[in-house]
């Protein structure tokens, strides 16, 4: 299983970078310690202090000690405003949160924190008896109820460093300072200083759209923490104009100017000058925000367009993974429309049942191999945020990852793609990937990303008849970008009848396993239709393995078939099974075998006709190993060693061929990077 490795603080010549230390201090528990504090202290009307409550909700769900200093924070800074004995109340429920809040589910965190004000409301009434204390503990109650969904999955995205979780951070703390502090030097604001700064990021984030929804919000929050609604007019007039105003390098001071202009009260004073400075300084610093942190917080938010490009993503290669899923099985229909023959009736509801067995496993196909891994995109959507990508997507596949992106313009190196690729290599762990396909058109520069495997297999093949068509057929074919499959099948008989069935048999074979069947279900499936087919007694044997391009491993399913060989040097390894061959019986027994093959070693496949060459002979498979030790393979290809195999076995029968003989020789070879995963070796004939 591929496994994502977590980034680390790396040393440079002048010692830790000065960006890692800030964010490992901006992470640490004192930090968030000060956030509880600010955040205790933070009312509503003046008598309401929901928010420190809901944060250490938030971080009392499912984080255990963690979770110490920032519920010590809150009671800290609910102490700091309101004093000890006034405080009495809200120590019960945080004591009470402390206790019981767990996180079993998404919707069930908000029970616990309910729960906990309800009895903070009757220790407030039991230390002051008046009727309004209930109506505090329900205005709480909502808005806590409100803001621990919000607090919850900014802590969680800062810790479990998720995309954007810096940007997240800052916003975090500057939506904190809003809250909690009403700081201001003569006309000097630091509540408009944020509100503005934040109004202008938004507009750089997504235009009017964003903007529109934020300053209403923002001005919401003025208007619940007491301030004047002159301001809570600016801001919201602010809004509109510098969303509005947004594509241009002068619109975000021109539409505050205006804003100040159209809702500041005259005459013109100090006081109001002031208030203008404050904005224009918001304008200065949040243009100073870097692009490219911006087009990565823009991917959270929805209304942005990178958000719908970001979804485009999704839904393309969702659409793709879906459409070879569906063109996999419609090939199986058809060669089904092919096979099926037209029988009587009593037949018929036999093969519906058949069909019917084939649409359930279409339906439990679907969904478990369309998995998005969001944290390998994040993790590339961070690493070259400054690449101006459209999207991104990481789709889990048996091999690993493969990953999907575009650049909204090409880049200029036309190498971008390989970056990528190198750096997936190194995050994945026990993975290297290269670039697979590019489709630049159009101003869109795309790639597709996959896991490279460290070996390729040669094939080769060498195969006589015994009457002009060879009843023995073979197959091979990739099924992902490290595992191929080899299928060998021989007919009962000789002549055109064997080599029909056989020929069917593989075609069906491999368009169900490339169709995402089990090999088990598959061969059961197939069995059960060459039942239907056999007017007369016509089976097939099957000889399939699966080779891993990763680890060598090799998967044998044998039914039927004859024995299989891995020449290892001197030594020869047997792989056999007795199971009978597919057609006889309704029900067929399909046990895997599994091996290793190594860097050089052979794997010979070999059809029933090639070991019964010497019929006086009982034990034929040791034979077989006899002749594959004294095997020269050096440096001859898998096509030449099968033709020498072949050649000897007809030569220990005297030149005799009473059956079809078929030998498949592959090697595993270093694979190269830039070139096919794997190579099939044209056949040789007899």
């Amino acid at each position: 299983m591929s496994k994502i490795v977590p980034s680390q603080l790396s040393w440079t010549e002048e010692g830790l970078g000065l960006g890692q230390l800030a964010a490992r201090w901006a992470y640490s528990p004192p930090v968030w310690a000060v956030f509880g504090f600010l955040l205790g202290r933070s009312a509503v009307f003046g008598e309401v202090w929901p928010f420190g409550l809901a944060y250490a909700a938030a971080w009392r769900a499912d984080r255990g000690y963690r979770s110490v200093l920032p519920v010590l924070g809150v009671a800290l800074g609910l102490t700091a405003a309101l004093g000890v004995f006034e405080s009495l109340p809200y120590y019960t429920a945080l004591a009470l949160i402390w206790l019981f809040t767990r996180e079993e589910g998404r919707g069930r965190g908000s029970w616990p924190l309910c729960a906990a004000l309800a009895v903070k409301a009757v220790v407030h009434f039991l230390l002051r008896p008046m009727p309004i204390v209930f109506i505090v503990a329900i205005t709480e109650c909502a808005f806590a109820v409100f803001s621990l969904g919000l607090l919850r999955s900014l802590v969680e995205r800062c810790l479990e460093r998720q995309l954007a979780h810096g940007e997240v951070f800052v916003f975090f703390a500057a939506l904190t300072l809003l809250l909690a502090l009403d700081w201001s030097w003569g006309g000097f604001s630091l509540r408009l200083f944020l509100v503005a700064w934040l109004l202008v990021v938004g507009a750089r984030l997504g235009g009017l759209g964003v903007t529109s929804i934020l300053g209403l919000s923002l001005g919401l929050i003025l208007l619940l923490l007491g301030e004047s609604t002159a301001l809570v007019l600016l801001i919201v007039t602010a809004s509109l104009l510098v969303g509005f105003l947004n594509k241009f390098s002068w619109g975000s001071y021109t539409a505050l100017f205006l804003a100040w202009m159209f809702t500041v009260p005259g005459p013109v004073d100090e006081g109001t000058l002031q208030w203008l400075l404050v904005l224009m300084a918001a304008v200065w610093l949040a243009r100073k925000v870097p692009r490219d942190r911006l087009d990565v917080l823009a991917r959270l938010v929805p209304g942005t367009e990178p958000f719908r490009q970001q979804d485009r993503g999704y839904d393309e290669h969702l659409k793709r993974v879906l459409d070879q899923k569906i063109d996999g099985y419609l090939t199986v229909f058809e060669e089904l429309q092919q096979t099926l023959p037209d029988r009587e009736r009593p037949l018929f509801q036999k093969q519906l049942q058949d069909l019917a067995e084939l649409l359930k496993a279409m339906k439990n196909s679907f969904g478990p191999e369309a998995q998005f891994t969001r944290e390998l995109e994040e993790r590339l959507l961070e690493q070259f945020a400054g690449a101006d990508l459209a999207y991104i997507t990481a789709l889990r596949c048996l091999d690993g990852y493969e990953i999907y992106g575009a650049r909204r313009s090409p880049c200029a190196s036309r190498s971008f793609c390989r970056e990528v690729a190198d750096y997936c290599s190194g995050t994945v762990t026990s993975q290297r990937y290269t670039v697979v396909g590019t489709s630049c058109a159009a101003g869109i520069c795309g790639f597709q990303i996959a896991p490279c495997p460290a070996y390729r297999v040669e094939i080769g093949k060498a195969t006589v008849a015994s009457s002009g068509i060879s009843g023995d057929s073979q197959v091979s074919f990739e099924i992902s970008f490290g595992k191929v499959v080899i299928v060998l099948s021989d007919g009962m008989g000789v002549g055109l009848k064997a080599h029909t069935e056989s020929s069917v048999t593989l075609r069906l074979l491999e368009r169900m396993i490339k169709a995402g069947y089990d090999l088990a279900a598959a061969v059961s499936f197939i069995n059960r239709l060459l039942m239907l087919r056999n007017q007369e007694e016509m089976f097939v044997t099957i000889d399939l393995v699966v080779v891993d391009l990763f680890t060598g491993q090799l998967e044998f399913v044998k039914v039927g078939a004859a024995p299989s060989f891995i020449k290892r040097g001197r030594e020869v390894e047997v792989i056999d099974n007795h199971a009978l061959p597919v057609g006889m019986l309704d029900q067929v027994e399909v046990e895997l075998d599994r091996r290793t093959l190594k860097e050089g070693e052979l794997l010979i496949m070999a059809t029933d006709g090639v070991l019964e060459a010497q019929r006086h002979i009982a034990r034929k498979e040791e034979w077989m190993c006899w002749q594959l030790r004294g095997l020269d393979a050096g440096e001859a290809d898998p096509a030449s060693l099968a033709e020498m195999i072949l050649a000897d076995c007809i030569a220990q029968a005297d030149g005799r061929v009473a059956d079809d003989m078929m030998v498949v020789v592959a090697r595993l070879v270093p694979a190269q990077w830039e070139v096919e995963a794997y190579r099939r070796v044209q056949s040789s004939g007899l």
